[in-house]
């Protein structure tokens, strides 16, 4: 069994697959709501920094953290190859520390929110991105929800290729507890060089959140409004109507 947050090659190539979208959104968002002359953001959970270096290019100041120093490692590396910079630290999502009210926007995607297990840890985080920003800072949270009508896909195969390396990704819930609200993922990951092939397999948990569950979540802690919401296809044109029935939500939330 490999923890592929410690695979950071393979994993940085699996996640890059098709985020264009996901990256032109980023990049709207920020324009439309940010009025500094110099935007600054903020990635909790950066990782290897898929966002965070195209954002870099495009002339954002960024700032990001992990846990995991595999990850970081090849960050740094990746900027210094490129000859690009930024404020990269070792920190958790829900105890990290950086200069109140300094950030225009924060940005955390494609279900990182939900690394953190307990709903103390999940506040916690929201406290401390809202003390991060800017006084009506936009904070960007992607995550997938469980809908009434259950998961309509329980199993999610990709492949990405950079240069040379391909790798098939394949990402199969094996498990949930709706009651601990406990979600067990199984991915594999299978890389392959011209004629050389490997498989790694990870099996990690995150927190489920119903839209009802999300909503009470920000309720309580009252510090970020919602602006608006999108779904899986990052329009910025088309705001979504979330439901009960939605399944992968990207709020738009703004510190008040």
């Amino acid at each position: 069994m490999q923890n592929w947050y410690d695979l950071p090659t393979y994993y940085d190539v699996s996640f890059s697959h098709e985020m264009s979208e996901e990256l032109a959104f980023l990049k709207a968002v920020f324009n439309q709501y940010c009025n500094s002359k110099k935007t600054e953001l903020l990635e909790p959970a950066c990782g290897t920094g898929r966002l965070m270096t195209p954002l870099i290019r495009a002339g954002y100041d960024c700032t990001g953290f992990d846990l995991n120093e595999i990850a970081l490692d090849y960050l740094r590396k990746r900027l210094k190859r490129n000859r690009l910079k930024a404020n990269i630290f070792n920190g958790d999502m829900e105890s990290f520390h950086v200069k109140p009210d300094t950030f225009d926007a924060a940005f955390c995607t494609v279900d990182t929110f939900r690394h953190l297990l307990t709903q103390n840890q999940a506040e916690q985080h929201l406290v401390r991105v809202a003390k991060a920003l800017k006084k009506n800072g936009i904070y960007v949270l992607g995550l997938h929800l469980v809908p009434d009508t259950g998961l309509s896909n329980k199993v999610t195969c990709w492949t990405a290729k950079r240069g040379r390396l391909t790798v098939k990704s394949t990402m199969t819930m094996i498990k949930m507890d709706k009651k601990k609200r406990m979600e067990t993922l199984k991915v594999v990951l299978k890389p392959q060089v011209i004629n050389k092939k490997q498989s790694y397999t990870s099996v990690y948990q995150l927190r489920t959140y119903t839209l009802k569950q999300l909503m009470k979540l920000l309720d309580k802690i009252s510090i970020f409004e919602i602006v608006n919401a999108y779904d899986e296809f990052y329009d910025i044109s088309r705001p979504a109507t979330i439901n009960s029935k939605s399944e992968y939500v990207v709020l738009l939330l703004r510190k008040k």
